[in-house]
């Protein structure tokens, strides 16, 4: 079969890419060699000379080994306030650079003839843009976990798909997927066996970019995934404006019932504050990690070191500001919400103490990779770890502890004195009770004793596995009466927080709700911000309160847990 639009196609997207450069855009160079990937700018678009030059900072100055052989890989994102980003690679461009000062290149790349719609063995690649979509389910583990996807592109091979970033953490390259169901707008829809062949982060975003193989495809099937094909590149040609063979829109994208509205999570997100932008990136960068150990690839220590840092210069910065932001990441799933803020307050903590500042780099860099153990051992027996658990993979989790170190080995990363002391000892407790060792009182560090304690009542404070969340007050009293934890560091913990902790969610008697932004010496909240009257449930309130004006929202009652307000 000929694909004769490809060529047009080709001069058209050039357009739509001029289109995308004028409007909010970022581009992310990545390579397969460094996970680190670099920011760029449009410099100059030649379209007579199909030639793009990107402008970049390379810290390192290695901007070689973003070009291998000569080609350059990069993701072009366009953010949207109305729709979701759109998300377009380029892979493999002919690409020169030259340093203009220091760390700062240009680097010119030759735009190809199929710059979005190209030819490969197993038939032609088409991207879906401008609007077109098309729903995934795939189906990891039978009858036990199910992930939703958008499609990208779609071939006879194969296809792209975009998984949100907190849903691929059961995901690994060469991974068999027993059923992927792709469904259009009009509710055709076709399934497949497939196998992931790659997988990487997709842009600057909350995204993974995940290349699926089908496999065993009948004869039925295969000439239905033709049709497909054909359709979206008649499709694509129609909405990018080429004369086309025909005049209205294919069957396929046109709307049903059964088609889903996409929605723009990134909304929500371009309204944060600044530095709850910085938290949540390392929020984000905690699935990156994780991506890499799990597929296996050289372990990112700068990505690690470089939460760390940032955690430490937020805190130092602005103490008040970055305790209150904090809150942010309640959205989070919840190993990357507990371990970032673990490791926040655990920087918090050690900066002021001149006997164990000097280890907070490595501590808290500890605290973010410990908690990685555990979606390690994500697989069919264990398919998630935000339900309610049985018995027997609460034992398997126990194990998580073992499974990171023996990941560590495997990519070829040994980390440092104090950062082994936390993977290893942060489960463990003072009457030997703990895990994976049994080890108790002395051979316990101080440094380990404080984590523990911040450890626990981040646990405690939050709803997990069925059991409700405590109050500080009562998370506080259950620690104590615990011989397993440290009371002194207990009791500095509850000096530095208090009953109601900055970023915390708190009831007045008035029947407004509000997170505490700042408190006076003796501990209670003389900053709040109110958000919620439980009299009127479906409205929303955005009010700085201080000092003497909090009164008017009535007495202080109690710290409640956001997610029973949708907060």
């Amino acid at each position: 079969m000929e694909w004769k639009t490809i060529p047009a196609l080709s001069n058209q997207a050039i357009h739509l890419v001029e289109r995308i450069f004028e409007e909010n855009h970022d581009i992310t160079i990545f390579s397969d060699n460094i996970a680190q990937p670099l920011s760029a700018q449009v410099a100059s678009l030649d379209l007579a000379r199909k030639t793009l030059i990107l402008r970049v900072f390379c810290p390192a100055g290695n901007i070689e080994d973003y070009l291998p052989n000569g080609l350059i890989s990069f993701d072009l994102e366009k953010n949207s306030r109305d729709d979701s980003p759109l998300l377009l690679c380029f892979e493999k461009l002919q690409a020169t650079h030259e340093r203009i000062y220091s760390s700062l290149f240009e680097i010119r790349c030759t735009l190809a003839d199929t710059l979005l719609i190209t030819v490969k063995p197993g038939g032609v690649r088409v991207p879906f843009l401008l609007g077109m979509s098309a729903s995934v389910t795939l189906d990891v583990y039978t009858d036990s976990l199910t992930i939703n996807a958008r499609l990208c592109n779609l071939s006879l091979g194969g296809c792209r798909l975009q998984v949100p970033l907190e849903k691929s953490m059961p995901l690994t390259i060469h991974q068999q997927i027993p059923n992927i169901h792709i469904q259009f707008p009009n509710g055709e829809s076709f399934r497949a066996k497939g196998s992931i062949r790659n997988m990487r982060p997709f842009g600057s975003g909350r995204y993974m970019a995940v290349g699926i193989r089908f496999i065993d495809l009948d004869r039925e099937t295969r000439q239905r995934l033709l049709y497909f094909i054909t359709e979206s590149e008649a499709e694509l040609a129609r909405r990018m404006g080429m004369e086309n063979r025909r005049v209205g829109i294919s069957p396929l994208y046109l709307t049903t019932s059964h088609a889903r509205k996409s929605v723009n999570s990134s909304n929500k997100r371009n309204m944060l504050p600044p530095m709850a932008h910085a938290i949540k990136e390392v929020a984000r960068q905690q699935h990156i990690i994780l991506h890499y150990l799990k597929n296996e690839r050289p372990f990112p220590e700068d990505i690690l070191y470089d939460g760390a840092d940032s955690l430490l210069h937020l805190v130092e910065s602005d103490r008040h500001q970055f305790l209150y932001t904090l809150r942010y990441i309640g959205d989070e799933v919840t190993w990357v919400r507990h371990s970032v803020r673990v490791a926040a307050l655990l920087g918090d903590i050690l900066l002021p103490q001149p006997g164990l500042i000097g280890d907070a780099r490595e501590a808290v860099a500890g605290i973010l990779l410990h908690a990685m153990g555990k979606p390690l051992l994500v697989n069919e027996q264990l398919p998630t770890l935000d339900t309610n658990l049985r018995s027997s993979q609460k034992e398997r989790l126990k194990h998580h502890v073992r499974a990171l170190r023996q990941q560590l080995h495997r990519v070829g990363w040994h980390p440092g004195p104090v950062l082994s002391c936390i993977i290893d000892d942060i489960n463990e407790r003072l009457d030997g009770s703990g895990y994976p060792a049994g080890k108790e009182g002395e051979a316990l560090s101080k440094l380990v004793r404080t984590a523990s304690v911040i450890k626990i009542v981040d646990t405690l404070t939050h709803a997990r596995n069925g059991r409700p969340a405590l109050s500080p007050l009562d998370a506080y009293r259950w620690v104590y009466g615990n011989k397993g934890y440290d009371r002194q560091c207990l009791n500095r913990y509850v000096r530095r927080y208090g009953l109601y902790p900055i970023g915390s969610l708190v009831k007045y008697s008035g029947g407004f709700l509000a997170w505490v932004m700042r408190l006076d010496r003796e501990g209670s909240p003389d900053q709040v911000r109110v958000v919620k009257n439980l009299a009127f449930l479906d409205s929303k309130l955005d009010t700085i309160l201080a000092d003497k004006d909090i009164q008017q929202i009535g007495k202080l009652e109690a710290v409640v847990d956001p997610a029973n307000f949708q907060l």
